[in-house]
């Protein structure tokens, strides 16, 4: 079953993004892979970024932007499905009024393990509308089953 194998974890609840916003942090020392999904509302239109940070805590202590590259899958109108494939550390969304939904699969071994950075969360940007909206949530694989 889905909810043996994987945990669901909601790092940013909906809120607006009209002050920018950092998430909670999800450890992934114990993980074989990480997706983070993120949607977005955008009632008025803005290049929203979103960030991909790493931390040696689920604290966010000594938290810094992910440097390696990640696969990161983008869909700028969920209403039409126009999906496309990049790589990165973040993402920029193009400046339009619609919904939109950014995931990012993270490996740990992209992370900074050697420093003791264990542990991944998003900043996103202020938008500075507060009629856009956004939540995120991470899929964590775990190495070992709950």
């Amino acid at each position: 079953m889905f909810i043996e194998k994987y945990k669901v974890i909601q790092i940013i609840s909906p809120k607006t993004t009209n002050e920018g916003i950092e998430s909670r942090y999800v450890n992934l020392k114990n993980a074989v892979n990480a997706v983070v999904i993120v949607n977005l509302t955008q009632a008025a239109a803005h290049e929203t970024q979103i960030s991909i940070y790493q931390a040696k805590d689920t604290q966010g202590t000594d938290s810094k932007a992910l440097i390696s590259s990640v696969p990161v899958w983008v869909n700028e109108n969920t209403t039409a499905d126009t999906s496309l494939k990049t790589d990165g550390t973040g993402y920029i969304v193009e400046e339009t009024a619609e919904n939109k939904q950014i995931i990012f699969q993270i490996d740990p071994a992209k992370l900074d393990i050697n420093e003791g950075f264990t542990c991944i969360g998003i900043k996103i940007g202020a938008s500075s509308q507060a009629a856009n909206f956004a939540s995120a949530d991470v899929i964590v694989d775990s190495r070992y089953s709950s």
